[in-house]
């Protein structure tokens, strides 16, 4: 990860390729909480319970411990412990087992490394390349999934596409600018690139475009990591807004009730809307002045993108919106309880 970068620049083709990502990513989450952890700050988490680092810390594995001195409190924090934006643990913590020796060195160097005191034999021998430290690492990312990231699972779910969900009117009212706008106040889009606060570097995507990634861990500015140029895009992580509500700030004015059309299309919001009450077939045809056919049609559509859910009863259907489609339309104001 890098902690400060003064200045993105992106060419016409990045642009084309920025995205968000279409799940969450274990390994980098699992990274995130530990240095949450770290810093000891009561902020938001999954999901905005905020006494899950109390609990992380009563199931925080002994396997784990190394972790203590790889991922402080302060950056700069290793890249090789986030990986790629894989939504697979295990490919993400193959990605940590294959790091190359060349980048174990560079990214552990003494050289503005932030920790007390000198190294320990075991961070020396990783930063040489060692395979057996490098496997520790391995476990005790691996281990501190399973104790405090895989019981919370379904909120950083939830978080992920709460936030996502909240930001796709603003993409389709004000495009890319709008959406990096409100991500966070010390991110800023300006003269084709994105500005951060700390005058650090100038760093060129080189085609491949970002890749937007909502945590539900969290809570600090915007971190960038970033990848070749050719076969990996950058990733830029920031804090997951439960119920997209900062996005919805930023959709004040034009960018309001006519957003979900400008992203759907007007029968499909149509449809979308009139499941704000759970409907079969014929009531939601009749409801938005459209055939049973056409309904259907939509339905389907809208079931495939996870924003509604369709159940059978008896010999008949009904639709319901999910909390991606609620969030969709703003009716989220918070989080589901726990």
């Amino acid at each position: 990860m890098e902690a400060a970068v003064v200045r993105v620049n992106f060419t016409a083709g990045d642009v084309a390729r920025t995205r968000f990502s279409l799940r969450p990513a274990p390994l980098a989450e699992t990274a995130l909480a530990m240095i949450v952890l770290r810093q000891g700050k009561a902020g938001r988490s999954p999901a905005s319970a905020s006494s899950w680092q109390a609990q992380a810390r009563a199931a925080f594995p002994a396997t784990s411990r190394p972790l203590l001195e790889l991922l402080g409190p302060r950056p700069p924090w290793p890249d090789f412990c986030w990986g790629s934006a894989t939504s697979d643990l295990a490919e993400g913590l193959e990605a940590v087992r294959a790091t190359p020796r060349a980048d174990l060195r560079s990214q552990l160097s003494s050289d503005g490394w932030n920790r007390p005191g000198p190294p320990s034999a075991w961070l020396r021998a990783l930063a040489d390349g060692d395979r057996e430290a490098l496997e520790i690492v391995v476990r005790a990312l691996r281990d501190l999934h399973d104790a405090v990231i895989a019981p919370r699972w379904d909120r950083v779910l939830g978080e992920f596409h709460a936030d996502i969900a909240g930001r796709m009117p603003l993409l389709a009212a004000g495009g890319t600018e709008a959406v990096f706008g409100a991500l966070h106040p010390q991110l800023r889009w300006r003269d084709g690139g994105l500005d951060t606060h700390t005058v650090n570097v100038v760093h060129q995507l080189g085609g491949a475009g970002i890749v937007l990634q909502p945590s539900a861990f969290w809570a600090g500015p915007p971190l960038f990591c970033f990848g070749d140029g050719e076969h990996s895009a950058a990733i830029l992580t920031y804090a997951a807004q439960p119920g997209g509500r900062a996005a919805a700030r930023g959709m004040v004015g034009p960018a309001g009730p006519d957003a979900v059309a400008a992203l759907l299309g007007p029968s499909r919001a149509a449809v979308l809307r009139a499941l704000r009450e759970p409907r079969g077939t014929v009531d939601l045809a009749g409801t938005v002045g459209i055939s049973p056919a056409s309904a259907s049609e939509h339905a389907k559509v809208l079931r495939e993108a996870n924003l509604i859910e369709t159940r059978r009863e008896g010999r008949s259907v009904r639709h319901s919106l999910t909390a991606l489609g609620a969030t969709m339309l703003g009716y989220l104001a918070s989080p589901p309880p726990a």
